[in-house]
């Protein structure tokens, strides 16, 4: 998908981009521990790490207020478990 979200300071927004941080972060998760339990990430912005946890065994949701991030979520991750919840944490 070539569409981007830009950062919005007044929301104070950073978003992580390096995918293999991202990775390294999702795999510190151990698989036999989550074991289908509720994991929540709060401002996925545009999914680098959700696309690292959604394939944990997990019910994922995701937290996001911004309109913009939450657009492109939905498009991204269509028919894909993850819960999106649009919404300030």
């Amino acid at each position: 998908m070539n569409y981007h979200v830009k950062p919005k300071k007044h929301l104070g927004q950073h978003f992580l981009k390096d995918e293999s941080i991202a990775e390294k972060i999702a795999n510190l998760l151990d698989d036999q521990e989550l074991n289908n339990a509720n994991l929540l990430e709060i401002g996925p912005g545009m999914g680098v790490l959700t696309q690292f946890l959604i394939h944990k065994p997990s019910n994922l949701s995701v937290i996001e207020l911004d309109n913009e991030s939450v657009i492109y979520l939905k498009k991204a991750y269509e028919g894909k478990p993850l819960n999106i919840i649009e919404a300030d944490f």
